[in-house]
């Protein structure tokens, strides 16, 4: 995956690049003549032959990975750079349901929550039910801020171009271009 900034008139959805097929898809046009748009790489060593659903397959899993990055390092809670990888908002949940089941006893605990511009850990200890929900409902409502915008930029795609350039040609190993 690859963001690239280009003329418009450079933008095209398909292209073959000897080693290489470069599928693009999003442009989103910066002015009249600049455009902004999404380039994933498809290899040929991986792909003798494209069709639609490789095509769709691949900007679908293009999207899903810029979602996950997002939703893994893109966090920022007051002023704090927050990783929440899977495990992490797992322990964060754990530990959120057990101080509301305790009615805060479990309280204070002390979380990795990221790492400074130096990549020293930076820690933060929940005092109180108050601090914690108002970490935990942020955390939760960005993760789910960002499965909606992915789910959104997915269904925005055409695929109906990708499906008018790659028509699909069934032989006896499956379809080919």
């Amino acid at each position: 995956m690859n963001k690239v900034f280009g003329k418009i008139s450079d933008f095209s959805y398909f292209r073959d690049e000897g080693s290489r097929m470069v599928v693009c898809y999003g442009r989103e046009n910066v002015d009249g003549t600049d455009a902004t748009w999404y380039e994933v790489y498809l290899p040929k060593t991986q792909h003798n032959s494209i069709s639609f659903e490789i095509v769709k397959k691949a900007i679908i899993a293009d999207i899903n990975l810029r979602t996950d990055k997002k939703i893994l390092s893109g966090f920022v809670w007051e002023g704090i750079n927050v990783w929440l990888s899977t495990e992490n908002q797992f322990n964060f949940k754990a530990a959120y349901d057990l101080a509301i089941q305790t009615q805060g006893q479990s309280l204070p605990v002390t979380f990795k929550v990221g790492e400074d511009s130096e990549g020293l850990p930076v820690y933060h200890t929940f005092t109180s039910m108050e601090d914690f929900t108002n970490f935990y409902t942020q955390a939760i409502a960005f993760v789910n801020q960002c499965l909606v915008e992915g789910w959104q930029e997915k269904d925005s795609i055409d695929f109906d171009v990708y499906q008018e350039l790659f028509p699909e040609q069934v032989n006896q190993e499956g379809p080919v271009l």
